[in-house]
C-alpha cells in the first residue's frame, strides 16, 4: 500500500461562474439543457489530460525536466469546480498552466466564464480525495481574484490568477520552452498574473521570402474571416447566457466581451493589411 503523505505540488482550483443560475434555468426548461451542462463539466474536468500524461508524458514542453512521466498529475472534478495538482518540476508547472489555459479556452468557446487560482503548496491528492493547506490557499484566493479589475471595489474577476510563487518558480527554474509557453498563456496586470486565452485568438501569417512559395492572400483572408465569425459567436453565446438583471454577472461578462472586442479589432487590422497586400504594389499606401 502506498504511503499516505502530503506533498508539495502545484495546485489549481477552478470553477464555473454562474453555475447555480445555469442549473435553475435548466430545471425550468430554459437556457442550456442538462445534457449540455454535463458536457460543460466534462470540459471543466479535462480528464483526458491525465490519460495523456500517463501514456505519453508531458504534452507541453515535453523535453523539460520532470520527476515522473505522468507528472503526478491528478484532477478531481466535483459539480461546478475542480482541483488539479502536478509535481514541482519545470514540466509539471507548464503542463498545469496549459491545463488551466485549455479549460478557460474551451469553456470560453461555449460562452462560459471561469475563475480560479493556481498556487504552490502542500496537498494530499489521490482519486476523489484532496486535503492540505495548499488546496485551502487556492480555494480561498479563488474568491478574491482581482486581475484586470476595472473598479477599486470590484472583486472576483473571471480569470484564473497565478500565485507569485508559481511565477517565481518559472522565472528561476523554467527553461526557455517553459518561459516562452508561459508568456503565451498568461497576461500581466501590474504585479498580478492571470491565465489569458484571448491573446491566442488572432490570425497570424508571415510574408513569403526567397525560395518560399508565394503567400495565398485569399486563403489568409478566409482564415481571418473565419476567426472573426468565431469571435462573434463567442460574444453572442456569452451575452445569451448572461443575466442582464444581475449587475455583478454582467460586470464579469463584460470582461470577456471587451477582450473579444479587442480581438475583433485586431481582425479588422489584419483584414486591412491583407487587402493592401492584394492590391498592385503601385496602389499600396
Amino acid at each position: 500500500m502506498a504511503e499516505v503523505v502530503f506533498k508539495e505540488k502545484f495546485i489549481a482550483f477552478v470553477d464555473i461562474l454562474g453555475f447555480k443560475k445555469m442549473i435553475e434555468s435548466a430545471e425550468a426548461g430554459n437556457s442550456r439543457p442538462l445534457t449540455e451542462i454535463q458536457r460543460l463539466v466534462k470540459e471543466l474536468e479535462r480528464a483526458k489530460d491525465v490519460d495523456f500524461f500517463r501514456e505519453y508524458g508531458p504534452q507541453t514542453c515535453p523535453c523539460s525536466g520532470c520527476i515522473r512521466k505522468d507528472l503526478d498529475f491528478v484532477v478531481t472534478q466535483v459539480s461546478d469546480c475542480k482541483v488539479s495538482s502536478a509535481e514541482i518540476s519545470p514540466a509539471g508547472v507548464i503542463n498545469i498552466v496549459h491545463h488551466c489555459w485549455a479549460t478557460a479556452m474551451m469553456l470560453l468557446t461555449k460562452g462560459v466564464l471561469v475563475r480560479g487560482y493556481l498556487t504552490r503548496g502542500n496537498i494530499f491528492h489521490e482519486g476523489r480525495e484532496f486535503y492540505g493547506t495548499g488546496y485551502h490557499h487556492a480555494l480561498q484566493r479563488e474568491a478574491t481574484v482581482s486581475a484586470f479589475k476595472r473598479h477599486a471595489d470590484e472583486g472576483g474577476t473571471p480569470f484564473i490568477e497565478v500565485d507569485p510563487s508559481v511565477v517565481e518558480y518559472i522565472r528561476d527554474h523554467g527553461d526557455a520552452c517553459v518561459r516562452e509557453m508561459f508568456s503565451r498563456y498568461v497576461k500581466q496586470d501590474g504585479l498580478l498574473t492571470a491565465i489569458f486565452p484571448f491573446q491566442a485568438l488572432s490570425h497570424k501569417f508571415s510574408l513569403t521570402g526567397p525560395g518560399l512559395p508565394p503567400i495565398d492572400l485569399e486563403r489568409e483572408r478566409d482564415g481571418n474571416n473565419n476567426l472573426r465569425n468565431s469571435l462573434a459567436m463567442m460574444k453572442a453565446s456569452i451575452l445569451e447566457y448572461a443575466d442582464p438583471s444581475n449587475a455583478r454577472a454582467m460586470q464579469k461578462a463584460n470582461h470577456y466581451i471587451a477582450s473579444l472586442d479587442e480581438q475583433l479589432r485586431i481582425c479588422d487590422v489584419t483584414e486591412d493589411t491583407i487587402v493592401r497586400l492584394m492590391q498592385p504594389f503601385s496602389l499600396r499606401r
